[in-house]
């Protein structure tokens, strides 16, 4: 019993972020000695993050779903699920935690190890009140921790399903989150023989050749297509000259060129919202899950929030989805409904990767153009 309340009080700091250097230690030793406390860590974070997010997911799912995992990792009677009951205090937490064991020796047919057994009925729909209240309803039984909520003003939709009004998370800012089309349509700006280029963050000196007419005119050669550049210092879509024309000898000047990252050509997105846990464990992961008919992602590391970006990469064969926190970058699963580990990956990894870089400026010798 000794040992069962010292593991209960390091997984609730683990999770919390609340560890000492020997605790820490400790820790992870149980990790990699302690099957079952491995088992049980994990079976404990989804109910944290239940209890914490799970506003719109319905709660049998979250019983099955917590029950097949014990399922299939201890035969033996989980008696790591009642130590949640001595950690979490709020009455929403404890009728969460009693409906997942007694939904458990409901399926499984035993009894519980505990000499008195409270009249618990299944969880058939959950509703709260506008105060905070958590009602479990089957056949005009009902357990409440506030008055009863009149019969007709229950919900009318038929589906279970779990609400609370609480969390543990920072929204991340709107403007945070972020999409870019690929490809992008080539825009500018020129001004002071400097030419910054949007759209296509994978232009390359060898690609491009500058021209200047004998009017003065500057163009700029991309690929196989000739752009005119008309000074400006908004940012205006590069137009192709359709006339013949030829490079001739190089100018005795020169051209600044800077090519700007992927996220100087994006917009706001509104595909999903973005969450922080405060108290976040160790492990960076994350999890997408539906609220209010939108995805909502939630993200379980130490972050600062205002240091955040997530960006949509929208192409024709699919979008890409990533999260970049100050030089790190972490692509996500948009189907990533369950704990998921953020695995940071190098800006060099690939052709769009790279496009998330912000590269150093370079020199473009001016070539003599006629037409």
């Amino acid at each position: 019993m000794r040992e069962e309340l010292r593991h209960i009080d390091l997984i609730d700091k683990h999770l919390t972020g609340r560890l000492d250097d020997d605790e820490k230690r400790e820790v992870e030793r149980l990790l990699a000695e302690d099957e079952e406390f491995v088992k049980e860590l994990e079976v404990f974070k989804q109910i944290y993050r239940g209890i914490e997010w799970n506003e719109d997911v319905k709660l049998r799912g979250k019983l099955d779903l917590l029950y097949a995992e014990y399922k299939d990792s201890e035969e033996q009677k989980p008696k790591g699920l009642y130590r949640k009951l001595i950690i979490y205090s709020g009455a929403a937490a404890a009728c969460i935690i009693l409906g997942t064991l007694f939904y458990f020796f409901r399926s499984t047919g035993d009894a519980p190890f505990i000499e008195d057994i409270p009249n618990v009925v299944g969880v058939d729909s959950v509703q709260t009140k506008p105060e905070d209240s958590l009602i479990l309803k089957k056949n005009n039984t009902q357990i409440t921790n506030t008055e009863e909520l009149p019969e007709d003003q229950w919900n009318s939709n038929p589906q279970d399903e779990t609400q609370f009004a609480f969390s543990d998370g920072k929204s991340v800012p709107a403007e945070s989150i972020r999409m870019v089309k690929q490809p992008s349509p080539l825009s500018y700006t020129f001004k002071d023989q400097e030419l910054v280029l949007y759209g296509d963050s994978g232009i390359s000196g060898l690609q491009l050749q500058m021209g200047k007419d004998q009017k003065g005119n500057y163009y700029v050669k991309y690929g196989d297509k000739l752009f005119r550049l008309a000074p400006s210092t908004s940012i205006i879509q590069l137009a192709e000259v359709q006339e013949g024309y030829s490079f001739g000898e190089v100018q005795k000047e020169s051209v600044q060129v800077k090519v700007m990252p992927l996220m100087e050509n994006s917009q706001p997105y509104s595909g999903f919202t973005v969450s922080v846990t405060e108290n976040a464990s160790m492990d960076k992961s994350y999890f997408f899950l539906e609220q209010d008919e939108q995805k909502h992602l939630v993200i379980d590391a130490n972050m600062d929030i205002d240091a955040i970006t997530v960006i949509v990469v929208s192409k024709s064969n699919g979008n890409s989805y990533y999260l970049i926190h100050k030089n790190e970058l972490y692509p996500l699963n948009i189907d990533a409904t369950q704990t998921t580990s953020l695995e940071e990956i190098d800006y060099t990894k690939n052709n769009e990767t790279r496009m998330f870089m912000d590269r150093p400026s370079f020199s473009a010798s001016v070539y003599h153009i006629i037409f």
